[in-house]
């Protein structure tokens, strides 16, 4: 197990969450798949249990995956490097390895779950297959340093240390410290050269001009939601927005908050951006502007603040009214001029909040940078200028829209990295 019994294991994996978990059972499938005996892999984790921050996801209710699998939904500066790993390990490969495993999937919408809908049945399902694959796994293990002469020295920072052949580093990022993922990867990657880029959150809250969120915090709408800069739509999503104390949440703004933060340089935007939010369709909008002019006329002593009644819900519609038009809301409705009526139409049609930034790694689901996948191999997941040392998951530059995405990039670049260091253990064997 460690210098004092003088194992050397065969291969040894950094971190038990998606990726890592994923790349010793597959590691052992495909050892036993070439004819051979179980492998000797440890797997050691730095929290008390494995999987931690899978339990997290999708709300504890684990978004697996996504039926569209389109490039779109990744982002790497090596824009191929993802989906030459998924030509290796499709999403079918991965949905096969998940019922392979005991998790069965079902679908809302695009979006594929554990048909329990629990993330604990997933983590639980992931610790019987570490079981019967004999995969050893050391929890409150936090490695402290990884060093390579003949084999790999993997030091943790209670003092113990142990030996193996390869290492496949699967930390993950560093958003969520409170869930294990602070960053370590990239720290042991330098240290054998690898470049990594800074961090940044993704899939993360937004800070906004506050005035009104503040208001209405704790509300939500639907609305189609996009995302301007400099005067261009970069980005946007129809759903749920929820206003807050700092600005905007809500898996509308979730999925648009990793283009934020890639224009942000030095805690600083490049250039100016905000969210414009679009309540109603065109012809809903054309319904309710005839609506208007009607309550003008028949309800002309009732005050500003119930123009809206019953179209949105109160505080919102007070809200629209109250931006769009610079007025005491106690005047009567029969004081609206036409013009007044275009402005709250054209409010409803681009609800506009600058935005100041993102919260920090500390509240994203997902991280932005990471380990320079040009030095990597995608065939392999292996390291370019380190034989034996591999990466997977979000420790590397990879990050995916909310939905499923990261999950399935780190199942299938973990199965890719496991697969792998089998081969490549197996061909070293045939030589010897």
């Amino acid at each position: 197990m460690s210098d004092i019994d003088g194992t050397i294991y065969d291969l040894l994996i950094v971190g038990a969450g998606a990726s890592g978990m994923s790349a010793a059972i597959s590691f052992q499938k495909e050892w036993k798949a070439l004819g051979k005996e179980h492998g000797n892999v440890l797997i050691l984790e730095k929290n008390e249990r494995v999987g931690k921050k899978v339990l997290a996801t999708g709300n504890g209710r684990c978004n697996l995956s996504n039926k569209e699998m389109s490039p779109a939904h990744f982002h790497c500066r090596r824009e191929d490097f993802p989906m030459t790993v998924f030509s290796h390990v499709s999403q079918q490969d991965v949905l096969t390895f998940l019922s392979d495993i005991g998790i069965v999937t079902t679908s809302e919408g695009n979006k594929l779950f554990p048909m329990s809908k629990t993330a604990a049945s997933v983590v639980d399902a992931f610790r019987y297959a570490l079981d019967e694959e004999s995969v050893e796994v050391v929890t409150e293990a936090g490695v402290e340093s990884i060093k390579k002469e003949d084999d790999f020295k993997v030091i943790c920072a209670d003092g113990r240390s142990y030996f193996a052949r390869k290492v496949i580093v699967a930390c993950g990022g560093a958003c969520a410290p409170n869930l294990g993922t602070s960053g370590d990867g990239y720290k042991w990657l330098s240290s054998f050269g690898h470049k990594v880029y800074a961090p940044k959150p993704s899939i993360v809250q937004l800070e906004t001009e506050n005035t009104v969120t503040k208001a209405l915090s704790g509300l939500r709408l639907d609305a189609d939601l996009t995302l301007v800069a400099d005067g261009d739509v970069v980005a946007g999503h129809f759903g749920e927005v929820l206003f807050t104390d700092y600005g905007l949440s809500g898996p509308a703004v979730l999925q648009v908050s990793g283009e934020v933060a890639r224009r942000i340089r030095k805690d600083r935007m490049r250039v100016p951006m905000k969210v414009c939010l679009r309540l109603f369709d065109e012809m809903m909008l054309e319904n309710i502007h005839v609506e208007l002019f009607s309550r003008r006329k028949n309800f002309g002593s009732r005050p500003l603040d119930q123009l809206l009644l019953s179209i949105l819900p109160q505080k919102i519609g007070t809200m629209i009214v109250k931006t769009a038009l610079d007025r005491p809301l106690s005047m009567p409705l029969l004081s609206l001029t036409d013009q007044d009526i275009e402005k709250i139409i054209s409010t409803l049609r681009n609800w506009e909040f600058p935005v100041l930034g993102t919260k920090s790694l500390a509240f994203a689901q997902t991280t932005i940078g990471g380990a320079n996948c040009d030095e990597f191999d995608p065939d392999t997941m292996g390291s370019k200028l380190v034989p034996g040392l591999y990466a997977c998951g979000e420790v590397l530059d990879v990050d995916g829209d909310c939905g499923g995405y990261n999950l399935t990039w780190a199942f299938a670049s973990g199965i890719l990295a496991g697969c792998s260091c089998a081969f490549e253990k197996a061909g070293e064997n045939s030589g010897n």
